[in-house]
């Protein structure tokens, strides 16, 4: 994993308590490769603030790959060793408990996550190369209670859904009309991992208030981030050529609760927003949602499908597809 960084701001690269820094080393695998380029390195009155960078970097125990021109590259530990207990900065090492993968309305912690918290197997160079990697067992899936059985079952199923859609719903998936896609409700990434064939580029979205699956997404080399759809989705409008819903009623349904935060309306509004024109929504849900959906979704003027639902999937679903269509204000609507 290498994370980018084509500048850093003040606050950011030194911060007092280093912060910013300490975020990055979470999201970073161990092993990985941070890449900096642009301010503060090596810049014009900017040499407090590149030798501040450079001493949180050592703190950390990165290692220092290079530095040219403007650009600097540093590369996580693998292991806990270099753990700081008394460095210059005062970092210590998060509970032993915390859970490190809790993203959504959590502030930063000024503590370091053990990288030995799964002894190891996520660093790189430990877990397999790609492809082989996409359907290989996750170590950190393993962590959610029956992971193994979940994540093996998921696969096989996703296998046989796309198949279906390629062959009985007849989606262009691959092809130049539909390479841009989004899951919006992923889970282990078993969706995006059938497609392996296809030239697509699948954006795995993990709902903020659903179990953290998250870390096992990129395990498998997959895309991925946390998102709450009760709020907008970060992203050049009408972006996507295709969007997967599995289960769309439970995306806006607090983890445990039927309580809702915003409205089937407010996110199938989104959805239109972050679609391209002539894109494609496939939405999965019970054939009462999926009667809403599609009320929903002719107000929003998309032309809509209604299919039965693969053999081996619950009774109880349906299979919405629809299309964002080109149109715009008669001067009658004005």
């Amino acid at each position: 994993m290498v994370l980018l960084a084509p500048f850093l701001t003040e606050e950011m690269s030194y911060s007092a308590d280093a912060t910013y820094f300490i975020e990055v080393d979470r999201l970073l695998r161990p092993g990985g490769y941070l890449v900096i380029s642009g301010p503060p390195v090596q810049w014009a009155k900017q040499e407090k603030e590149w030798a501040d960078l450079q001493a949180v970097a050592r703190a950390l125990c990165y290692e220092v790959i290079a530095v040219d021109r403007n650009t600097a590259v540093w590369r996580k530990p693998t292991g806990d060793s270099c753990l700081p207990n008394q460095n210059e900065l005062g970092i210590k090492p998060c509970d032993e408990f915390d859970d490190s993968t809790v993203a959504w309305y959590f502030k930063l912690k000024n503590c370091i996550s053990r990288t030995s918290s799964v002894k190891g197997d996520y660093a790189v160079g430990s877990i397999p190369k790609w492809p082989d990697r996409l359907n290989r067992i996750p170590v950190r899936a393993g962590l959610l209670e029956g992971g193994t059985d979940i994540f093996e079952d998921d696969t096989r199923r996703w296998t046989r859904r796309v198949d279906y859609y390629k062959k009985s719903l007849n989606l262009k998936l691959g092809t130049p009309s539909a390479r841009n896609v989004m899951d919006m409700n992923a889970f282990f990434g078993g969706f995006a991992a059938a497609l392996l064939s296809d030239p697509v580029w699948v954006m795995n979205v993990v709902p903020a208030d659903k179990p953290s699956t998250l870390s096992a997404i990129y395990d498998r080399g997959l895309i991925g981030v946390y998102h709450d759809w009760c709020e907008p989705f970060s992203t050049y409008p009408r972006t996507y050529d295709f969007i997967h819903v599995d289960g769309i009623a439970m995306l806006i349904e607090h983890q445990g609760s039927k309580r809702r935060r915003c409205s089937l309306v407010d996110l199938m509004v989104e959805m239109d927003r972050i679609l391209r024109p002539e894109g494609t929504v496939l939405i999965r849900d019970s054939p009462e949602v999926i009667d809403k959906v599609n009320h929903i979704a002719h107000a929003v003027r998309w032309t809509t499908e209604i299919h039965e639902k693969d053999s081996g999937s619950p009774e109880t679903e349906k299979i919405l597809v629809a299309t964002k269509t080109t149109w715009k204000l008669s001067s009658e609507s004005r």
